[in-house]
């Protein structure tokens, strides 16, 4: 009985051990291919993708400004006198020559009407005093004397017309008044503000732009802008700049026009500008996201026959959500734009879902 029990019991170890190696010789290699063979193909790796493309970039500079009148004066009184008249609404348009205000001329009206007295009298001596001249009556220098008398009259006449002139006051050019700053009866002097007269039709656009980019404007170029509360951009067109930068704030100074018919836009409004330095109509955008940091510049990854690529680019402008590529890439070229840093130079991928191009326009 003990030589049949350990039998059995040799039997069954046996049993054991062949079923434990059997299974054991089913279990693939790690890193086995299909049908548990070493060595097979590692399976593509799905990613988003995105075909590059030429586009129309404007390289533009953000900067600020103010709007300014295109001309702006104080009206003044040109002479002391008492106000008589005011002939003007505050706020209101005027055009050139409009007469504003009066001040009183009464006086200057009498002197006026005196020297012309003594003009029609002073002629009729210089006319008798030619014909007794012609006789030998008087002499040369006493002819000469009632001709300088009656010069000298016809030249206080014209003074005092130019005084009659200035106490009329009217608009030096086409604009629109301010407040009025006098009353009528008032006793004034030159030194008295009457009223602002501004034409803002158009309308001056004055703003800064840092040194480096004083070469990248000229005059006749267009630049755009807003202003808070009015939801459209403008055009001006740049038609001066400063001849100097300035030493303090490392700036130039620039000035722009652009047409106001509608008077939206008001002096001292604060002004969002972009000035378009200069145009690339063959610009390869990518998104952002896209581009690697490395340790000698920048890189992306193409699909090049099914496999990424590590390609070193060289970047330009910078935008809101996209770069400019200058060197590195070319239009039709396909990137990868998912899974960067899990993907290696060589491994096997598999576009599934496209990606527009970045619109420069939206950005």
């Amino acid at each position: 009985m003990k030589y049949v029990s350990s039998l059995l019991c040799l039997v069954l170890v046996g049993i054991v051990l062949t079923s434990c190696g059997g299974k054991k010789s089913e279990t693939p290699m790690a890193g086995a291919g299909p049908g548990g063979k070493p060595g097979g193909p590692v399976p593509p790796t799905p990613v988003d993708y995105m075909i590059v493309n030429a586009q129309v970039l404007e390289n533009t500079l953000f900067t600020t400004g103010n709007l300014v009148p295109n001309e702006q004066v104080d009206i003044r009184p040109e002479r002391a006198g008492r106000m008589t008249k005011l002939l003007f609404k505050e706020g209101g348009l005027v055009q050139k020559g409009a007469l504003l205000a009066e001040l009183d001329r009464e006086e200057l009206e009498a002197q006026f009407a005196k020297f012309k007295v003594s003009e029609a009298y002073n002629e009729r001596e210089l006319k008798r005093a030619k014909d007794l001249l012609a006789i030998d009556g008087i002499s040369q220098e006493d002819y000469d004397r009632i001709g300088l008398t009656l010069d000298q009259t016809r030249a206080d006449i014209r003074i005092t017309q130019v005084a009659l002139d200035k106490t009329r006051i009217r608009a030096p050019f086409s604009g629109k008044l301010g407040l009025r700053q006098l009353s009528e009866g008032a006793y004034v002097s030159p030194s008295d503000v009457l009223v602002a007269l501004q034409q803002t039709n158009p309308i001056k656009l004055e703003f800064e732009v840092p040194e480096r980019f004083s070469r990248d404007l000229r005059p006749g170029q267009r630049v755009r802008f807003n202003v808070e509360g009015i939801g459209q951009n403008f055009i001006a067109d740049i038609y001066a700049l400063s001849n100097e930068v300035n030493a303090g704030t490392r700036t130039l100074t620039a000035r722009a026009r652009c047409a106001n018919p509608n008077g939206l836009l008001k002096p001292g409004n604060f002004a969002k500008v972009q000035v378009i330095t200069s145009q690339n109509n063959a610009a390869v955008l990518v998104p952002t996201d896209a581009v690697i940091p490395i340790l000698n510049g920048q890189q992306v990854l193409m699909i090049k026959d099914g496999k990424v690529k590590m390609q070193s680019v060289v970047i330009g402008q910078r935008l809101q959500t996209a770069m400019a590529i200058l060197e590195g890439l070319a239009p039709g070229d396909t990137i990868v734009l998912t899974g960067l840093l899990a993907l290696k130079e060589g491994m096997p991928v598999i576009p599934t879902k496209l990606i527009e191009s970045p619109n420069p326009s939206g950005l």
